[in-house]
């Protein structure tokens, strides 16, 4: 055998003997491509004589002959051991790792044998010393494959038979014992496979733990299988779930179907049910839309649609509407309570549009289907819904243009508002005297600008099961506001910044109110019957008044604007003071203080030259008992304020402190933010009559141990006294006992949030939020093995809310919140994890607060798990194929919460 070709005329014997190997077996070799051969063959070999040589005469040209029964394509053999050529017997022996390629099939095995009179080839492995069969046949058309013992296929009739197949369709493993293999001739037809005591499952060892078996199947790939009469297998072992027979599309891409229930189970109060059947269907390119639902014997049911739509380039999001009807009894009477849900999430691409925006969330709910339908935790202590949607427009000129929707809900108290359309249109910062073609420095007027802003605010106010009421559509608040502005800003005397500002508002509404003192005999005066002392039968009546009228507010339609007008000024600087230390801990201490001085100087609203306060009557026996009230009680935007004249001076400090001090451990400076903020504010109103001086606030918010801990603060202090009744009077705090202020309150809030990753950075010195930053974008930082790492996924939070008030000459200190509350997961070893939802402690009320806990164990195609809400004594138990296309395989076992018991298994 010749390892390599070193002489040039070995390629044209190569060729020479495979043409007379193929003549002699009456294979076809087209004379086309025998020629482009020779012509390749002639480009690289230097001394092929020429045809117009002289020293030798060019070999005269031969057509080959052709064989009818020969292939339409050539047949490429490789081999990584050898091969061996049988001519007297038409055979062809390839021997390791071999490999045959024809048009679109591949065949791998390490022993392939080819018979050129049959035109059939055979694959098949082999057996080592150690009794172990290595290089399985591995056959590929296209997107089809195939693993099996033993197989054999004719390229002339495109039909095979497979021992011990494997393959997979569509995510299914398919394992059957004989095989046999139609391919089809042209495009018009399809591939067939008839499989004989075949087992489909989605586990993908070799011996699986559980299928679907079955002795009769016909599969097309990619259309469709139809089975014989199946039984569902585990470990071997039959199971009593049969089928008679199945039909069963394998169409590739979307497509319709039926959604298998995810879940069985059984009420108490509602029978038996079925939760999340229903269907997909695949709209088109872009849409889809899954519709699921729940229901049960005894009438309670619910349904849920969730379409989903992306376009390349432009947008995509989410639209989920669902509607529950819950069963429940009342004393022993049964009653449905409807509840509903809506939700909506669009994101537009960033490449979409260069000047117009659109997108946002809902999240609305009613008679809290969240809680009623879900038992996690995080569902169920959720007490705040939000929804932000908006469009903008940026237009060539210096004008911006806003629609926004929002909404919040307090699932507590049940009370939903929505403001909707809130339309926004603002002008971009203007500056009128600024030249156009400026020349040399800029003057002072220059600096002034001019900003418009006009709103329109559309608000209904309601409980969420009333919201598409009529009554909630004409308690409406709505108005429109314009706000003209402007203001500068100076350098003066180097280091002070002098910013003068003033400002114009005009709201329109379009109703107010009016109050009046409404006096009803017969619901103020209630009669009341006294027998007589001395046991006669005459009695009398005495009249007891329960009130002395009634003040009603009266709404009176008509277009009436409020007007509001401000001005004033700002002085401010920086000051820094730096100290630094060459030895020690501690190697530098910094403080930046922004003190800073402002005047604002309003009208006298109060004036009834203004018309926007009115006086009302509350009792009827005193004409003299009035109450002063404003028209615009119920505006949506701002109400005029009721504390006269402002011509207020107002002081603001605020103070940041930082250090830097010394690590032994790799012997650099850190710097520390001590003290993030400290600010100190008040003000003097030089145009009231008494009580001049507003309390001072003192507030600030800094953080301890990497972060780990956020501490928020505040405190008041009043320069006045209190009388008898514990009212403020215009005697100051200080002629009374020597102190210039009183206190008054003080909160302080301390959070807490400790993570496995803080706890590491923290002994370590790093700083958590900066490592992060630090790191590439999309990389996350490493994982440590170790103890911790078990919890790397959990986390615990604390919150410490404290105040403290002043009564009489006491301070009374509260805890008003005090909590302790841990979530996460932990990987207890590869296959087993604990899940903790929730589970913490209310120091407060003294009670746990609503735990969640669950455990979850791997069992290779298989999962199992358990949920348990101890407070609603609710639970869950599952044990099921994994997600896949036997997921509807599924042994739960729960309780939801409208049974309310735990009963055990």
């Amino acid at each position: 055998m010749i390892a390599s070709p070193t002489y040039r005329c070995l390629p044209w014997l190569c060729l020479l003997v495979l043409l007379l190997m193929h003549q002699a077996l009456g294979a076809q070799v087209r004379p086309e491509r025998f020629r482009q051969a020779m012509a390749r063959q002639q480009q690289r070999d230097s001394l092929a004589p020429r045809a117009d040589s002289t020293l030798l005469p060019a070999p005269p040209r031969r057509e080959v002959r052709l064989s009818p029964d020969s292939l339409d394509a050539p047949v490429r053999l490789r081999s990584r051991d050898s091969m061996y050529l049988d001519v007297k017997n038409k055979m062809l022996y390839v021997y390791g790792e071999g490999q045959v390629d024809y048009t679109t099939i591949t065949l791998k095995a390490d022993l392939i044998t080819f018979d050129f009179d049959a035109q059939t080839v055979t694959a098949e492995g082999r057996t080592d010393s150690l009794g172990r069969t290595t290089g399985l046949p591995d056959f590929k058309n296209e997107d089809q494959q195939f693993t099996a013992r033993r197989m054999r296929f004719n390229f002339e009739t495109m039909k095979g038979i497979v021992y011990d197949a494997r393959t997979m369709q569509q995510g299914v493993h398919v394992h059957s014992k004989k095989a046999k293999f139609i391919g089809a001739r042209d495009t018009l037809q399809d591939d067939i496979i008839y499989n004989q005591d075949a087992l489909f499952t989605t586990c993908d060892l070799p011996h699986p733990h559980f299928g679907i078996h079955s002795k009769k199947q016909m599969l097309i790939p990619n259309k469709l299988v139809i089975v014989g009469p199946s039984n569902l297998e585990i470990a071997d072992i039959p199971t009593p779930l049969w089928l008679p027979f199945g039909f069963f599309p394998l169409t590739q891409g979307k497509r319709t179907g039926l959604i298998f229930p995810r879940d069985y189970e059984y009420s108490d109060q509602w029978g038996f049910g079925l939760r999340n059947v229903g269907w997909y269907f695949p709209i088109n390119d872009y849409w889809d839309l899954t519709l699921t639902g729940d229901i049960y014997l005894k009438g309670t049911w619910g349904i849920n649609a969730n379409a989903r739509y992306r376009k390349r380039y432009k947008h995509n999001g989410s639209l989920t509407v669902g509607y529950a009807r819950r069963r429940v009894e009342v004393e022993g009477v049964p009653r449905f309570e409807p509840s509903m849900t809506f939700r909506w999430s669009h994101n537009q691409d960033a490449s979409a549009h260069p000047y117009q925006t659109f997108g946002g969330s809902i999240n609305i709910q009613t008679n809290n289907f969240q809680r009623v339908n879900r038992n996690d935790a995080r569902s169920v202590l959720q007490s705040q819904l939000t929804s932000n949607l908006s469009w903008s427009r940026r237009f060539d000129g210096p004008y911006n243009l806003s629609v926004n929707f929002t909404h919040s809900q307090n699932t507590n108290t049940r009370q939903m508002t929505i403001s909707f359309p809130n339309i926004n249109f603002q002008t971009q910062t203007l500056y009128p005297f600024r030249r156009k073609n400026r020349v040399g420095p800029e003057r002072w007027y220059e600096r002034f600008n001019l900003r418009y802003t006009g709103e329109a605010r559309n608000t209904f106010t309601a409980q969420d099961t009333s919201l598409f009421r009529r009554q909630t559509l004409q308690d409406a608040r709505y108005g429109l506001r314009h706000t003209v502005s402007s203001s500068a800003s100076f350098n003066v005397f180097k280091y002070f910044q002098v910013g003068p500002n003033v400002s114009y508002k005009e709201v329109w509404y379009f109703n107010t109110i009016r109050k009046e003192l409404v006096f009803d005999p017969d619901t103020a005066i209630k009669p009341d019957t006294l027998y007589n002392p001395d046991d006669s039968t005459d009695f009398r009546i005495v009249y007891d008044t329960l009130n002395y009228g009634t003040v009603r507010d009266i709404v009176e339609w008509g277009l009436k604007p409020m007007r509001q007008f401000s001005a004033g000024f700002r002085v401010g600087t920086n000051l820094f003071g730096t100290v630094l230390f060459r030895k020690g801990w501690v190697r530098g201490l910094r403080h930046l203080m922004k003190p800073s001085v402002s005047f604002r100087y309003s009208p006298d609203y109060t004036n009834p030259g203004w018309g926007y306060f009115d006086y009302v009557q509350t009792d009827i026996r005193d004409p003299d008992a009035l109450q002063r009230y404003t028209i615009f009680e119920q505006g949506i935007f701002d109400k005029p304020s009721a504390s006269g004249r402002q011509m207020a001076i107002s002081y603001n400090i605020s103070n940041t402190f930082e250090g830097k001090f010394w690590s032994r451990r790799d012997s650099t400076v850190k710097k520390v933010s001590l003290l993030r903020s400290l600010n100190v504010s008040g003000s003097y109103n030089f145009a009231a009559d008494s009580l001049r001086w507003t309390p001072v606030r003192v507030s600030g918010n800094t953080a301890f141990f990497n972060g780990i801990t956020t501490l928020s603060f505040g405190a008041e202090w009043d320069p006045y006294q209190l009388d008898a009744d514990g009212r403020k009077i215009d005697r100051f705090y200080f002629d009374q006992t020597g102190k210039p202020l009183r206190f008054v309150q003080a909160t302080a809030a301390f959070s807490t949030r400790m993570t496995v990753q803080r706890l590491r950075d923290l002994f370590r010195g790093v700083n958590t939020d900066e490592a992060s930053a630090q790191a590439p974008p999309g990389q996350a930082r490493p994982q440590e093995e170790d103890l911790l790492s078990l919890f790397e996924n959990f986390s615990i939070s604390h919150q410490l809310n404290v105040r403290a008030e002043a009564e009489g000459d006491s301070i009374v200190t509260k805890v008003t919140i005090h909590n302790l509350s841990m979530r996460g997961n932990i990987q207890l070893t590869p296959n087993w994890s604990l899940t903790v939802g929730n589970i913490g402690y209310d120091f407060v009320s003294k009670r746990i607060t609503y735990p969640d806990l669950g455990f979850y164990r791997n069992l290779h195609c298989w999962e199992m798990g358990f949920n348990w809400q101890p407070l609603r004594g609710t639970y869950s138990f599952f044990l099921r194929v994994k997600p896949g296309a036997l997921d509807f395989i599924n042994i739960p076992y729960s309780k939801n919460n409208v049974d309310a018991a735990f009963s055990g298994f």
